[in-house]
């Protein structure tokens, strides 16, 4: 299995490659996500792939994103 890092993954070229990795899913693993302020669909894309790193590079939008993961019921 390969690990892959997923730079800019809420954007077009992103979401294609999750896509390509949740078909190939014995193929692939979702080691990091990368976003810069879509933290609507970096969650999402979180609780599918279950990345062990999240980068959100937006410094306000990054407390925001911890503060929505704090409260989840169970672990991503």
């Amino acid at each position: 299995m390969k690990g892959i890092c997923i730079l800019g993954a809420t954007g077009s070229i992103g979401v294609s490659t999750l896509d390509v990795v949740a078909r190939h899913s014995s193929l692939y693993k979702v080691i990091a996500l990368t976003a810069n302020t879509n933290i609507d669909t970096l969650y999402e894309q979180c609780l599918e792939h279950h990345p062990e790193v999240v980068v959100v590079v937006d410094e306000q939008k990054a407390k925001i994103f911890e503060e929505k993961l704090k409260t989840r019921q169970s672990p991503i």
